[in-house]
């Protein structure tokens, strides 16, 4: 019952609890080196949860699963909000800048034509997509459906066909989250509803119901992580409403050097000029003067675009025109046999070919394909094993 997790007992052993994670994080912070490359995953997830304290979640023992990941990831322990209320911070953390939004009422004058994370990765040969928790479909623009509310998801503002705007496939609902993660885009943003992201209910209940939301829909997808050269970050947009915004930012990934870091304060730019400096891309708004996270990391790697599995393959034109084919060319060769697959963004099977000779060259013609624009993955099957998968974008 309610009333016996909220007795006086377990409230001091709480108390308690966070006093000794406070104490064990004074004396093991991880000092890190300041100025290291910032590397580049293949795929990027980053989970947004909502309005609470790093210390709400810290050390709480109604996020056990959140804290047991803190212990094999990089934790900033001073990590801050830039505003209140949510709206802004996630659009700050998006774009570099508000746009003028100083509150969470559907913005005006969308979609807007300003630099943003999407579309600095788009218009430089990588791949985005925002994943919604009920969203009711693909490009949806409804303001609240179900406990989804278009406040928490940015990209939704800048949805159209004109300068840095995204196309629809860029706004999906989470059930188009690829069961098999090589699908990913290069970075995608994870927002559940408010039913799940902490934001309604009271405490400790919603804690621990967005708490066993991210075991229980990206626990997968950390595990995977360690194993294919990918990142998870999950960070709180703001605290409860206190003027410090003092939140929880965690990095977790193989080219994450474990620790506690609490020698650099950082906020939503730092983490968008991070990302910005992953991917080579120009500076978007406030990410111009903004200092990247560049102490957590065990070395400087770097992975090309076509990463997945077989570096050895090479998929031209990318980005391609929708009257292009395209053609994939490997110096070991393509043999009698093997199969192309082309798939969609929810992995649903759009073509297939098997090879009838030899070659070092695999074209695929326009007519053949019958793409629309969007995002579409590209695998190489041989002998009943995947030699190669890569995303494919069509503008």
């Amino acid at each position: 019952m309610v009333k016996c997790i909220r007795t006086g007992p377990l409230v001091e052993f709480g108390a308690a609890w966070k006093l000794f994670l406070g104490l064990l994080l004074s004396v093991s912070l991880t000092t890190g080196v300041s100025g290291q490359t910032v590397p580049r995953p293949d795929h990027v997830v980053i989970c947004v949860l909502e309005n609470h304290g790093y210390w709400s979640i810290v050390g709480s023992p109604y996020a056990p699963f959140i804290n047991g990941l803190i212990g094999r990831s990089a934790l900033l322990q001073e990590y801050y909000a830039l505003t209140h209320p949510s709206q802004p911070n996630y659009i700050m953390l998006y774009s570099g800048d508000a746009q003028g939004v100083s509150d969470d009422y559907l913005p005006s004058g969308t979609p807007w034509s300003t630099p943003n994370l999407g579309s600095a990765l788009l218009q430089n040969g990588f791949t985005f997509v925002g994943y919604s928790e009920d969203l009711p479909g693909q490009g949806a623009l409804d303001e609240v459906s179900g406990g989804y509310y278009r406040k928490h998801s940015p990209w939704v503002n800048w949805q159209g066909n004109g300068t840095n705007q995204l196309p629809i496939a860029c706004n999906q609902p989470f059930s188009a989250f690829p069961v098999d993660y090589h699908f990913l885009p290069d970075v995608s943003f994870v927002i559940p509803t408010v039913d799940h992201d902490m934001h309604d209910g009271t405490d400790p209940q919603r804690i621990q119901t967005g708490d066993d939301w991210v075991r229980d829909h990206l626990e997968a997808y950390i595990d995977w992580a360690d194993q294919n050269n990918s990142l998870f970050i999950l960070v709180f947009d703001e605290d409860d409403d206190l003027s410090q915004n003092h939140i929880l930012c965690l990095f977790h990934g193989p080219m994450v050097q474990n620790g506690v870091y609490g020698t650099n304060g950082h906020h939503h730019y730092d983490l968008l000029r991070t990302l910005v400096d992953m991917y080579d891309l120009p500076d978007i708004g406030a990410s111009a003067g903004a200092e990247p996270i560049d102490e957590i990391w065990q070395q400087a790697t770097s992975t090309s675009f076509n990463s997945t599995p077989g570096s050895n393959f090479v998929l031209w034109p990318n980005p391609g025109m929708t009257t292009q084919g395209f053609e994939i060319s490997s110096a070991s060769g393509f043999r009698r046999g093997d199969v192309l697959i082309v798939r969609d963004g929810l992995s649903r099977e759009l073509y297939r070919q098997t090879l009838d000779t030899d070659s070092k060259r695999l074209q695929v013609s326009s007519d053949a394909l019958a793409l629309q624009t969007g995002l579409f993955f590209v695998e190489l099957w041989s002998g009943g094993s995947r030699l190669f998968t890569s995303k494919l974008v069509r503008h």
